[in-house]
């Protein structure tokens, strides 16, 4: 018994000793200037953080905090991106910190995060002088980017710490703010965050989505910067939540999928389309390989022009479709698709997808991607102005050669009737809909306008119910005449 008592005496003088060096240590390092290391450490719980972040019903704000010089160079390196593209796609990674708050009490700063803008449509330089030489601040659409290393040495504790860094569970975080399509702004906001959620309920592997208030901090001053939808991006992170990994824990090529080039129709004039992205010379490619980049220098992307090879070979791909493509996953995203009227799709505009290749086999998933034109809302191809509610249910002219391919199997047609059918009938309900449109309504309405933000600040219903029964009722009227 002695011994014990001798036993825990010196372990906890280890302890308090430990505690004590390290407070001394943190001392020492802020009088020489030096900010502990455990200033860029997130310890928090990560899955509560991820399923707080995506709950809708969650009163959520995020402050991007800048340093006047850091905001400056944010907008210096846009205008001078511009002046030699003549466009603002410059991916500069900027320091900033962040700082999160919900309605459940959560409080937290993350510092030295990485932010730059984002997206070909929606990016926009974020302040500009007027006409009479006034500041003018615009939403833009952006990116934070929690494992940002930024000039640190590879050998630093910095750079260890960094490298590894996740906060709400992902290394990355993506805005997208209520943009305007057509002179038209979806004032239903939430649209985009829905057509996740349904995308999801149809047993779709997509990002999570939720949404909230972002404030930019540019020294002293906070400006409002409006509602945002917070979407998770697919990376290795995401891969890794959904996907299996070998043996060593790699996962497959994963490519992203956008008219950037030309479009990304599947097509075997794919010639000059495919490749890894380089924004500091504005090289960018329609098929652009995200993962497995070899520090840029790849050059065999083998496993997708054989895939496209394939696919268009009309008998192979009818042989052997299940060993090339998720077929069902693919099947259950053009039925959803449908009925959300994603027109910005791969299957109506050769646009906004990802293609994963599982690691061991390469048969390939198809993840959309980008959907903020839906449910009534944004670009469409109907040139009726009926946002494609009465589109045929399945159109052989269509010109998207994975979309047809799968079509003329009459197999799959069935499976996608039966898909429409049972997603129309249990998920494609404008009551859901309504229900969380009245609660962000509640929860962000009255905090937009008394401070003004930046955007749309007055939330409508618009013609979403319209659009959810017209397009209920064009999809169960073309099922009852195909079973009839």
């Amino acid at each position: 018994m002695k011994w014990l008592w001798i036993k825990r005496i010196l372990i906890a003088f280890v302890l308090l000793t430990s505690v004590l060096a390290l407070s001394y240590f943190n001392y020492l390092s802020a009088a020489d200037g030096y900010t502990p290391l455990t200033r860029l450490v997130n310890n928090r719980k990560q899955k509560e953080d991820y399923k707080n972040l995506f709950n809708n019903s969650n009163f959520k704000s995020i402050t991007v905090v800048f340093e006047d010089e850091v905001f400056n160079d944010l907008v210096t390196s846009m205008e001078d991106y511009f002046a030699l593209y003549g466009t603002y796609q410059d991916n500069t990674m900027h320091k900033v910190d962040m700082i999160y708050s919900d309605g459940l009490g959560n409080r937290f700063t993350i510092q030295e995060v990485g932010f730059r803008t984002k997206s070909n449509t929606s990016r926009n330089i974020p302040r500009l002088l007027d006409w009479r030489g006034r500041t003018v601040y615009y939403q833009t659409s952006f990116q934070l980017q929690f494992n940002a290393t930024f000039d640190y040495d590879k050998q630093s504790n910095e750079y260890g710490v960094l490298n590894k860094r996740e906060v709400f569970n992902l290394d990355q975080l993506n805005f997208e703010y209520s943009k305007t399509i057509d002179a038209q702004t979806d004032e239903a906001m939430i649209s985009e965050a829905f057509s996740y959620y349904l995308y999801r309920q149809a047993g779709v592997v997509v990002s999570n989505a939720s949404y909230g208030l972002v404030y930019f901090q540019i020294g002293q001053e906070l400006i409002g910067f409006g509602f945002y939808s917070f979407i998770e991006p697919i990376d290795n992170n995401f891969l890794s939540k959904n996907f299996d990994s070998n043996v060593i824990g790699d996962y497959g090529d994963l490519y992203k999928c956008t008219d950037l080039t030309g479009l990304a129709d599947l097509s075997v004039h794919y010639d000059g389309l495919i490749g890894i992205n380089e924004y500091t010379t504005n090289n960018r490619f329609t098929y652009a390989l995200k993962n497995h980049k070899q520090n840029g220098l790849r050059t065999d992307f083998s496993v997708l022009t054989n895939f496209i090879d394939d696919i268009n070979d009309i008998d192979y791909f009818t042989r052997n479709s299940d060993s090339l493509l998720d077929v069902d996953a693919f099947i259950r995203a053009l039925a959803m698709g449908f009925l959300v009227g994603n027109s910005d799709d791969y299957r109506y505009n050769y646009n906004n997808f990802y293609l994963y290749f599982e690691v061991y086999t390469n048969k390939v998933y198809y993840i959309p991607f980008d959907l903020d034109s839906s449910l009534g809302f944004g670009k469409h191809q109907d040139l009726t102005g009926n946002y494609g509610v009465n589109y045929n249910l399945i159109d052989m002219n269509e010109m998207a050669i994975l979309v047809n391919r799968v079509f003329e199997i009459e197999e799959y047609r069935t499976f996608y009737y039966d898909y429409l059918n049972t997603f129309v009938t249990e998920y494609f309900d404008y009551e859901v809909f309504r229900t969380q449109f009245l609660e962000a309504q509640a929860l962000y309405e009255t905090i937009l306008v008394s401070e003004d933000h930046l955007g749309n600040q007055v939330f409508s219903l618009r013609n979403a119910r319209w659009y959810f029964e017209s397009k209920s009722n064009t999809v169960l009227n073309q099922l009852a005449l195909i079973s009839s």
